[in-house]
C-alpha cells in the first residue's frame, strides 16, 4: 500500500518541480537579485535617447574599402550606418537581398548581390575593386546568418550549416587572397551559455554569468543548430587567424541583440497578440548600434594591437543591468500607442507543446521524405508554412528563452575600447519611437520566410 501511495506522491512532487524550474533555475537568484526591476510610469517617461552621440565612440574615418557581409540585415544595416557617420566612403554591401532601410540610400554604399555559400559569388564580391580607390575592400565585417533559433535535430542541421560554416569558410577563403584584409566576425554569446536541462529540475546547473576569462565550458552547451554552427564558424576564423596569419576577430553579442525590427522589442510592439511564457527570466541585452559599434573598435584595435586581438573572441552586452523579458515587455505597452495583448500561458503547457511540434515535424519530414525522392527527387520543406509561427515553438527556442544569462564585457572593454552607450530603457524607447514613426519598417525577425 505504502509503495501504489509513494508512486503518485513522488509524480506529483516532481511535476511541482518541474513547474517552478521552468519559471527558474538553481542559479537564477545570482541573476535576479540584481535584476533592474519593474519600471514605473514616471520613470519610463523620463527616459531618453537624444543625448546618445555615436560619433564620440567611433575612430576617425580610415577611407579604406569595407565590405558588410550581411550588410542589409538588421545589424549589419546598423553598422553600414555607422561608417557613413563617421564618414567612409567605400563601403559595400554584400548580401542576398538589397537593403531596404533609407538610412542606408548614400552615395558611398554599393551593393553586390552574393550568395555566401558559392565561394565564387563571394570571390566576385570581395575582389572587385572599389571605383574610386581601384583597391579591393580590406576590411570584411561577416555579420551574415542564418537564424534557425528553433532548430536542434540533425535533419534540419544542413539547412544552418551550409550557411553559417560552409558560408564563413567561403568568406576566410577569399579572404585570405586579398592583400592587407582583415575579417571581423559576429557569432553569439549562446556559443558560451549553459543548456538549460529542465527535466533534471533542481540538479539542473550552469553558471548565470559568463565571461571571457573563464575556462572553456565543462557543463552542456546548446545543443540548438544555430549556436552549434556559430561555434564552428568561430574556430574556422580562430585558425585562420593562428595558422594562416590572417587579422581575424570574434564578437560575441549577448544575451540578445536590440532595437527595431529585433525578435523580442519588435515583435512584441507589432504582433496582433503576444503568447508569453518566459516573463520572469532575466539577462542582459545589448543595443543594436553599440553591437555595430563594437564591430568599429575591433577593427581599429586589430590596426593598433594586431598581435592582442587577433584570432580572439570577446564578449559584448549592453549598459546597466539585467532586465526581465516581462519588465522588457512592460515597457514596450508604455511606450506603444495601440493597445497591445499579452496573453500569459503556463510554461509547463509550452514544453509539453513544443516537443509535440518536434515530434510532429521529425515525423512529417520523414514520412514525406521517400515520396519527394520518387515523384520530385527532392526534400521535403523544413517549414510547412501553414503552421505558421507556431513552427517556433519547439524545445530549441525554449531552451534560449527560459534562461537567466549575465554577460560581463570588461575584457572587451578594456582591450578594444568598447563603451556601450545604450541601457534597455533607452533601446525600447528608440525602438518602439522608429517604429511608429514610421522610420524603420514595421517588421520582427519571428517571421516565416
Amino acid at each position: 500500500m505504502i509503495v501504489f501511495l509513494a508512486i503518485p506522491i513522488a509524480y506529483s512532487w516532481y511535476i511541482y518541480r518541474l513547474i517552478v524550474r521552468l519559471r527558474r533555475s538553481p542559479a537564477s537568484q545570482d541573476s535576479r537579485l540584481n535584476a533592474h526591476g519593474p519600471s514605473s510610469a514616471e520613470e519610463l517617461d523620463k527616459v531618453s535617447y537624444k543625448e546618445i552621440d555615436m560619433a564620440k565612440v567611433l575612430s576617425p574615418a580610415t577611407h579604406e574599402g569595407y565590405a558588410v557581409i550581411g550588410g542589409s540585415g538588421f545589424l549589419g544595416t546598423y553598422i553600414v550606418r555607422l561608417l557613413i557617420m563617421r564618414g567612409e566612403t567605400n563601403i559595400r554591401i554584400v548580401d542576398l537581398n538589397p537593403p531596404t532601410s533609407k538610412y542606408l540610400n548614400h552615395p558611398s554604399v554599393s551593393f553586390v548581390k552574393t550568395d555566401i555559400t558559392s565561394v565564387q559569388s563571394v570571390r566576385d564580391a570581395l575582389s572587385a575593386p572599389f571605383p574610386n580607390t581601384r583597391t579591393a575592400p580590406t576590411v570584411i565585417f561577416h555579420t551574415a546568418a542564418i537564424i534557425r533559433f528553433w532548430d536542434r535535430m540533425s535533419y534540419c542541421w544542413d539547412a544552418t550549416y551550409r550557411v553559417n560554416v560552409t558560408g564563413t569558410q567561403n568568406i576566410l577563403t577569399v579572404a585570405k587572397e586579398l592583400p592587407s584584409a582583415m575579417v571581423i566576425y559576429t557569432s553569439s554569446a549562446e556559443t558560451v551559455t549553459g543548456s538549460p536541462k529542465f527535466l533534471r529540475i533542481d540538479w539542473d546547473r550552469y553558471p548565470v554569468s559568463i565571461r571571457d576569462e573563464d575556462p572553456t565550458p565543462t557543463y552542456p552547451l546548446k545543443q540548438a543548430c544555430y549556436p552549434r554552427s556559430k561555434r564552428m564558424a568561430e574556430q574556422l576564423v580562430i585558425r585562420a587567424a593562428r595558422t594562416d596569419g590572417l587579422k581575424t576577430g570574434i564578437l560575441r553579442p549577448g544575451h540578445t541583440i536590440i532595437g527595431p525590427n529585433d525578435r523580442l522589442l519588435s515583435s512584441t510592439l507589432t504582433m496582433p497578440r503576444l503568447p508569453m511564457w518566459d516573463q520572469p527570466w532575466t539577462s542582459t541585452d545589448i543595443c543594436v548600434f553599440d553591437a555595430a559599434a563594437a564591430h568599429l573598435n575591433y577593427e581599429d584595435a586589430l590596426r593598433r594591437i594586431p598581435e592582442e586581438v587577433s584570432g580572439e573572441a570577446f564578449l559584448i552586452t549592453g549598459r546597466g543591468p539585467a532586465w526581465s523579458v516581462g519588465d522588457v515587455r512592460a515597457a514596450i505597452k508604455h511606450y506603444a500607442t495601440r493597445e497591445l495583448i499579452f496573453d500569459e500561458l503556463p510554461p509547463l503547457l509550452m514544453y509539453v507543446l513544443a516537443h509535440i511540434m518536434e515530434a510532429f515535424l521529425f515525423l512529417r519530414y520523414h514520412f514525406l521524405l521517400p515520396f519527394c525522392f520518387v515523384f520530385g527527387g527532392g526534400r521535403p520543406s523544413l517549414l510547412p508554412r501553414w503552421l505558421g509561427p507556431a513552427i517556433f515553438l519547439q524545445p530549441a527556442t525554449l531552451a534560449g528563452q527560459m534562461i537567466d544569462c549575465i554577460v560581463d564585457d570588461s575584457r572587451a572593454q578594456k582591450v578594444l575600447g568598447y563603451r556601450p552607450q545604450w541601457d534597455v530603457a533607452q533601446c525600447i524607447r528608440y525602438s518602439v519611437d522608429e517604429i511608429q514613426s514610421g522610420n524603420v519598417v514595421a517588421d520582427h525577425g519571428l517571421k516565416v520566410v
